[in-house]
């Protein structure tokens, strides 16, 4: 999932993945920085041990992020 916010006629994005590893534990992989620029400024990686607590992980992160202005483009 990728989320956007405008600010000071810069475009910032929030990128969120998740991936199954080889063990079985889930992968959840963040990733932000400014539009404008070739490379991220951070990746921030977690683990969570099944599928329902990362999904409810990722969720519990796009909801603190649409309150700070980031938003879904459709």
């Amino acid at each position: 999932m990728v989320l956007f916010k405008s600010s000071n006629e810069k475009v910032y994005y929030y990128k969120i993945n998740i991936y199954q590893t080889l063990f079985g534990d889930y992968l959840i992989q963040r990733e932000y920085g400014g539009i404008q620029n070739h490379n991220p400024t951070n990746t921030i990686k977690s683990y969570a041990p099944s599928k329902k607590e990362a999904l409810c992980k990722v969720l519990d992160i796009v909801v603190d992020k649409k309150q700070l202005g980031y938003l879904k483009r459709v």
